[in-house]
């Protein structure tokens, strides 16, 4: 940016430097006017303003820095150099701490007077630079003030907003809530007059009678759906999820409509599945959207049309379909569709029923408080299917969800809390034995006697099939309950015959218990007691883990430690050995393939120490070909686990591992 010229006040007393200087400025375009004093300058400054002064520090009246101080009072702002001779240079710095923009030393052959004109242009130019960035901050201080009014108007305007939401919600329940009472007595009181208990009734007064019921069915109806949205606008609506079956579900829907089908001669189908999935939701909300959508589905449908309810799996959702052969929807109506108070525009003789515009809002929110979608796909004049889904439930996080709740419920009641877990010790032996869906149907014999032995409405048993485990969650149950349950759930198992393929098994159980808040007082630290076992708080376990590979081993460490065991690592069979001579472990992760030392190797040594032949040891390998009997190593099933393994399956083979070397050691 370049600077204009200006005028330039030249306090000097040599009246040679003087006539120089001024010579050389004005040549640049400055405009200059010469001072011999400084009272004579300063008098000049009361009158005009300038936009810069050249000051000599040795003036006969007045020194330099005492001008300088003057201006900074006179015309603050204006731009100040210092001109001196050798020798002032420390007053010339002086001078610049009390504001002098720059300084420039005379030269005895007036080199100075060509760099003049260059420091005056340059402070000149910082000077505006300064002036701009100050207005620049200034209207940011201003934008920065008006926005902070209108964002405490926009708070105010959203808190009345809200207050008037509140309200007009408040409104909705209070006036829905007073209208229930009249319109049940007027409802009462119609059935009364229809099966002529006050006295007989003509054919007329009952059409009469119909119609009088007709509407109120219908005005209960805008009544539940306007406190439906209520509730779910104001967060109160809580979903009691649990296993639901969809196949019974959908007989029920079925049933309710079907009679409004046949008035209006539409057929009404279930699209055949062979087995139906169960889905992990609150059954009641699921009715009501299936409810909203199939009887808006039949109300848009014409005598001798098809409304179709079906199902799919889809990667991780169950999808329901409710497709009919109705008059359609225009697309422009479609993105409002499931928007609150919506009635679409429907052509002259179109059939359709009149309603609040509420369903499908309602339906929309239900289905994403299950944490699924809702769409619909439909073209005018060929119908419409409308589609939602449900998540598939994961076994572990039903767990989590029903631990959770319970445990809400028991703080909120001030009540005791009990898990019992039972775990089935040999289910990798019995899996590897028998195959995975023969040791899954010994599971569920051994859930249906939990079930039979619990007889408790508050039990609530999840399985976990991967892992063996079944979890039952007992309200207002003590340590000293769980305990005795416990106890009896093991004399049941002990005393039943169980057989898998034909062949008599005998299931090996393990039990734990965990209450709230005797033992824990958050889910996490119950499934922490949990994973601790009968012993509770005893000394760790320590596991050594031998792997070559850096991140293997940094995560079967983690892993083990999150369930309170103590681990060690090393990389190589000589740095395991070496680590073994210092410390005792309780079990060994062995890798087999491994540089310098290969696991084969390492077990043989491990073997043949007298400190550490009676370690256990798992195997942990993606070799393909085992050659552990070539090699002398025992080939149980519970001591060897290939990679890629789940996480879960390892954990219950370092359980059963550590399990049976504690029962030999101890009939030793």
């Amino acid at each position: 940016m370049a600077t204009a010229p200006g005028r330039i006040l030249l306090f000097e007393d040599d009246e040679g430097q003087g006539i120089l200087t001024k010579d050389a400025l004005e040549k640049e375009g400055f405009v200059v006017e010469v001072c011999k004093t400084g009272h004579e300058g300063l008098d000049k400054l009361f009158q005009q303003a300038y936009q810069a002064c050249l000051i000599d520090m040795q003036l006969p009246d007045i020194k330099g820095t005492d001008i300088l101080r003057r201006i900074n009072t006179i015309r603050p702002g204006t731009l100040c150099v210092i001109v001196t001779g050798h020798g002032d240079e420390i007053m010339a710095v002086e001078a610049m701490k009390l504001g002098a923009a720059d300084y420039v030393v005379k030269s005895p052959y007036m080199g100075h007077l060509a760099a003049l004109p260059l420091v005056l242009r340059e402070g000149l130019e910082r000077m505006d630079l300064r002036g701009e960035r100050a207005q620049l901050q200034t209207e940011l201080w201003e934008h920065a003030r008006l926005l902070e009014e209108r964002n405490a108007e926009l708070r105010r305007v959203n808190e009345e907003l809200k207050r008037i939401d509140q309200l007009k919600s408040d409104l909705v329940s209070m006036v829905s809530h007073e209208l229930r009472t009249p319109l049940a007595t007027i409802k009462e009181w119609t059935a009364i007059l229809t099966d002529q208990i006050g006295g007989p009734v003509n054919d007329k007064q009952r059409e009469y009678l119909t119609i009088i019921k007709t509407n109120v069915d219908r005005l209960a109806r805008i009544i539940d759906d306007l406190l439906d949205m209520a509730k779910i606008e104001a967060g109160r609506v809580i979903l009691n999820k649990g296993f639901t079956d969809v196949g019974p579900l959908l007989e029920h829907v079925m049933q309710s409509l079907g009679p409004l089908a046949k008035g209006k001669q539409v057929s009404l189908e279930i699209e055949s599945q062979e087995e139906w999935p169960a889905v992990f939701a609150d059954a009641d909300k699921v009715t009501q959207i299936l409810l909203n959508l199939v009887s808006n589905a039949i109300k848009f449908t014409p005598s001798g049309g098809r409304v179709a309810v079906g199902l799919e799996q889809v990667a991780h959702e169950v999808q329901f379909n409710v497709t009919d052969s109705g008059i359609g929807i225009a697309e422009q109506d479609l993105p409002k569709l499931f928007e609150k108070f919506q009635q679409i525009q429907r052509a002259p003789g179109q059939t359709g029923g009149h309603g609040t515009g509420l369903g499908l809002a309602i339906s929309k929110r239900l289905v994403e408080l299950h944490g699924g979608r809702i769409w619909v796909i439909s073209q005018e004049g060929r119908g419409s299917t409308f589609a939602f889904t449900l998540p598939k439930y994961n076994v572990e996080e039903v767990f989590r969800e029903s631990l959770k709740g319970s445990l809400e419920r028991a703080k909120h009641q001030q009540s005791r809390l009990s898990l019992i877990v039972v775990t089935l010790e040999n289910f990798q032996e019995l899996k590897s034995l028998h195959g995975l869906d023969e040791t899954s149907h010994l599971l569920k014999e051994i859930e249906l006697l939990l079930r039979d032995t619990v007889r408790r409405r508050a039990g609530d048993i999840v399985v976990r099939w991967q892992r063996g485990e079944m979890v039952v969650i007992l309200a207002e149950v003590d340590k000293l309950g769980a305990q005795a349950i416990a106890a009896r759930i093991k004399e049941q198992v002990q005393h039943r015959a169980f057989a898998l393929a034909g062949v008599p098994v005998t299931p090996d159980l393990s039990i734990t218990t965990a209450t709230y808040p005797d033992e824990a007082l958050t889910d996490e630290e119950l499934l922490k007691v949990l994973e601790r076992g009968p012993q509770g708080a005893a000394a760790k376990t320590r596991i050594m883990v031998i792997d070559d590979e850096p991140k293997l081993r940094q995560f079967l460490k983690e892993i083990l430690e999150l369930r309170e065991y103590e681990v060690l690592t090393a990389e190589n069979g000589p740095d395991a050995l070496q680590q073994l001579k210092r410390q005792k472990v309780h079990l060994i992760l062995l890798d087999l393939m491994m540089p310098v030392m290969d696991g084969y190797e390492v077990y043989h040594l491990l073997k043949e120490n007298p400190e550490t032949r009676d370690v256990p040891v798992i195997i942990v390998t993606a070799r393909g070909e085992r050659k552990d009997r070539q090699l002398g190593i025992d080939s149980a099933p519970y001591n060897y686990l290939a990679k890629p393994f789940q996480t879960e399956d390892l954990m219950l083979k370092v359980r059963e591992v550590l399990r049976r070397h504690a029962a030999n050691a101890g009939t030793r």
